[in-house]
């Protein structure tokens, strides 16, 4: 029978998996004043603004790069030509992008700002079980955000700067930061008891074969393995919960630490196979895991290749 490891992801901060998903943003602004809920639809709103934009840039890069990949079987002159006209497109792109992930900074500090702030506050009624979890997520979220903060400081400054190097610097800020953040949603479905009562796992609820409930420890070898991460709690998530968060068929692993129940999908031998598939995977939240030896490696930024 093939085994199952299981690991976790809850829906992004800023949206959810379908119609059905539990709005997971609604039920924390529940816990919030009104002064704090509009601070956060101002947030939602700047989000927002900054994926269309950079929707909007790859669109224009797609239309930079197919002039490219057509002036490679040209003669030099219309060679230039083309790679000229992709030039006038590439060029603002740059900035756009800056602008973008600008608007991404502000609305993750204040969201980020306002949970810590709550779930501080809620801790501090939670049973002790619930408190050590939450402990745990908390550092992990603040670990993420400092590190977003540490490549922050390290930007390029004066008239000079290389605006290409402010850019990437700004998007891998961006990212850890909605890490830090997904790992605050987190902690919220451990102090309010979002899945207190899961049903226990059954193959025949699934339709899914060859499913075993046992985790499958990761391979023990010194080459870094990389998950994708979609939930977590502090007790099991029944399969037709795993299914729902993550409607597809592939293999969901699960693993548990320090009270945790960690589930995470897939096992890629780059960080940029890992971070592709979030995308296609559609699950807002999820975000990339790593593992050494066959142990987790929570400061992903230890390992991830800097260029």
């Amino acid at each position: 029978m093939k085994k199952i490891i299981f690991t976790i992801i809850i829906a992004a901060a800023f949206g959810v998996v379908n119609a059905q998903e539990f709005n997971q943003t609604e039920a924390i602004k529940e816990q919030l004043s009104a002064a704090e809920v509009s601070q956060l639809s101002d947030a939602e709103q700047q989000v927002a603004k900054a994926e269309t934009l950079l929707e909007k840039c790859a669109s224009k890069q797609a239309e930079a790069d197919k002039l490219k990949s057509q002036a490679a079987g040209m003669a030099k002159g219309k060679a230039k030509k083309l790679l000229k006209q992709a030039e006038t497109i590439e060029t603002p792109l740059i900035a756009q992008k800056i602008t973008a992930y600008n608007l991404y900074e502000k609305a993750n500090s204040t969201t980020y700002g306002i949970y810590a702030a709550n779930i501080k506050d809620l801790s501090q009624e939670a049973s002790d079980k619930k408190k050590e979890a939450a402990t745990t997520l908390t550092s992990d979220a603040t670990t993420s955000w400092t590190s977003a903060s540490d490549n922050l400081k390290k930007l390029p400054t004066g008239k000079k700067a290389d605006q290409k190097q402010v850019a990437k610097i700004k998007e891998e800020a961006s990212r850890l930061q909605k890490e830090a953040i997904s790992l605050q949603i987190q902690t919220y479905a451990v102090l309010l008891g979002w899945y207190d009562k899961p049903e226990k796992p059954q193959v025949e609820e699934t339709g899914y074969e060859d499913i075993e409930e046992k985790p499958v420890a990761v391979e023990k070898t010194e080459k870094i393995v990389f998950k994708v991460q979609i939930a977590a709690d502090v007790v099991p998530l029944s399969i037709k919960r795993l299914r729902e968060i993550y409607p597809s068929k592939d293999i969901i692993s699960n693993e548990e630490d320090g009270g945790i129940f960690r589930y995470s999908v897939g096992y890629y031998n780059t960080y940029e196979e890992a971070a592709a598939a979030i995308k296609k995977m559609g699950v807002k939240g999820a975000f990339v895991i790593a593992y050494r030896n066959g142990k987790r490696v929570f400061n992903i930024n230890e390992i991830v290749p800097k260029e």
